[in-house]
């Protein structure tokens, strides 16, 4: 059944906020697993009549695949973002591990199972939706990677660099927080220690940025001189 996350219009002219709805299935699908969650739950939880979500998503396993497909889309562009918008690499890598650490606190804990923890929860014998959680990994990793190049390319990073090896550790380790933050870990030390491993990977100030601060120290400033 195809995804439906719009809001839609109930009886009475109520809206529906179906992404609402979805990220409330979400948390309770977390706690009690696939298997577990009953049709008086998801309406307890959405605050809804079942029929109303019945016409909005489905069945009661079509209404917690479209939680978990949801949820993965919205954390796989929250996680896309830093490495879009960050002007450096070390910058892209840093604050996608720092932010991560932020989500996981502030979030519902559902944030941490839709990329790590997905086996938890997924029955085994979904395979359409296993699938479509390891692409999403597989994406996110893909862009790092590709972010990681584009510091070789610009000389952040050295040439020669197995970027796609360093891909799979931020990856990892990106993984390795949201077990950390469901533990309880406190967020300054995950801070260090991700200060700590950014460090690590070799970043150096571009060649390019660095041209271009040596370029704008020689302009000439006019019309001191005269």
């Amino acid at each position: 059944m195809a995804k439906k996350t719009e809001t839609r219009p109930q009886q009475g002219g109520n809206a529906l906020d179906c992404s609402a709805v979805l990220r409330k299935v979400m948390g309770v699908l977390s706690v009690k697993g696939f298997a577990k969650v009953s049709t008086a739950d998801l309406t307890s939880t959405a605050g809804v009549e079942y029929h109303t979500l019945h016409k909005a998503f489905g069945t009661r396993e079509e209404i917690l695949r479209a939680a978990i497909r949801f949820c993965a889309d919205t954390e796989a562009a929250l996680a896309h973002e830093p490495l879009r918008i960050s002007t450096t690499g070390k910058e892209a890598i840093l604050s996608m591990l720092e932010e991560n650490v932020r989500l996981r606190r502030h979030w519902p804990r559902y944030c941490g199972c839709l990329f790590t923890l997905n086996a938890f929860i997924v029955p085994s014998e979904d395979a359409d939706l296993q699938d479509f959680l390891t692409e999403k990994r597989r994406s996110l990793s893909k862009h790092i990677r590709s972010r990681l190049a584009q510091s070789v390319s610009e000389g952040e990073l050295p040439k020669g660099t197995n970027c796609e090896t360093l891909a799979n550790l931020c990856f990892t380790l990106l993984s390795g927080i949201t077990f950390r933050v469901l533990d309880g870990a406190l967020p300054g030390l995950l801070f260090q220690s991700i200060e700590m491993f950014v460090d690590s990977l070799g970043f150096t100030r571009r060649r390019s940025a660095a041209r271009s601060r040596l370029t704008k120290s020689r302009k000439p400033r006019h019309g001191i001189n005269r």
